[in-house]
């Protein structure tokens, strides 16, 4: 008897993680019109951020249904294990609470349902965490303190190019005392309480890059260690760059590159650029 580690695809996990800890993720959908399409499954982020941008129709999104939860938790639950499953904010979407759904009909298994009160990699991070705490053999109780800790101290901070997507999905949460901007201004964002909030403004894109590495700074201090992870909406080059600059400047002792799924880039849209760290 094991734990087992189930998230849902707005994590935007790195396939090489999932895939390493046996990480079980459900989908959440895309709708572009009548066309339905599940996370990180029909879509990557290249050929999301493709249709992004070639269509006229702005996508919505929805969540997992308790029934789609129930098929997962079951065969888990069937081998005897624990299930701990972590998901977005539950002040972002009504994934969590599909997942409790589930849960609460599923009473002789043993889940515990985990409002990361975040989303994307700044979740991603805390479950890649208790995947490896599952892995090395920790107890469930040893892994949700780990794991609580962790959403905690998480932060993430990201640039968008505009707060258009974010006001026409619903999900602008505080961010929308930046609207109504001066040209060339990109907003900083970040997530507090489960909700997005807005940092700062910046005119310019190259700015708002440095910035979100003196943010890091003076966030955490110069000497911060722990875990970090860039995150780019159809910006490898600029997220490349990104990467560069942090592992320069600072002692992480991981620093990951991941790519914003059709979920998150649909409330962010292109452009994007974030940092997202876990000090130790």
């Amino acid at each position: 008897m094991g734990v087992r580690i189930v998230t849902d695809s707005t994590a935007d996990l790195p396939a090489e993680f999932v895939q390493e800890l046996d990480i079980t993720v459900v989908p959440l959908k895309v709708h572009f019109g009548e066309e339905e399409y599940l996370d990180w499954i029909d879509f990557d982020s290249d050929s999301f951020f493709a249709k992004l941008q070639s269509s006229p129709i702005i996508p919505r999104t929805s969540q997992p249904s308790p029934a789609d939860f129930e098929s997962v938790y079951k065969p888990l639950a069937e081998t005897g294990d624990s299930i701990i499953s972590i998901h977005i904010s539950a002040q972002l979407s009504g994934t969590y609470q599909s997942a409790v759904i589930a849960k609460n009909e599923l009473a002789d298994c043993d889940i515990t349902v985990v409002d990361s009160k975040t989303g994307s990699m700044a979740m991603g991070i805390a479950v890649i965490e208790a995947a490896r705490a599952a892995k090395a053999g920790k107890t469930k109780e040893e892994i949700l303190a780990q794991l609580n800790s962790n959403i905690d101290k998480v932060k993430v901070f990201f640039a968008v190019d505009t707060l258009e997507y974010l006001q026409k999905n619903g999900r602008i949460g505080k961010a929308a005392a930046l609207l109504g901007g001066l040209l060339n201004v990109k907003p900083l964002l970040s997530v507090k309480d489960g909700i997005i909030v807005p940092k700062e403004k910046i005119r310019g894109k190259e700015k708002a890059k440095e910035r979100l590495i003196e943010i890091v700074a003076e966030e955490f201090g110069e000497d911060v260690k722990g875990k970090a992870v860039i995150l780019h909406g159809n910006e490898p080059k600029e997220a490349q760059k990104l990467y560069e600059k942090v592992k320069e400047r600072f002692a992480f002792s991981e620093v990951i590159i991941s790519s914003i799924g059709s979920v998150i880039g649909t409330h962010l849209g292109p452009g994007v650029l974030a940092i997202a760290v876990l000090p130790e």
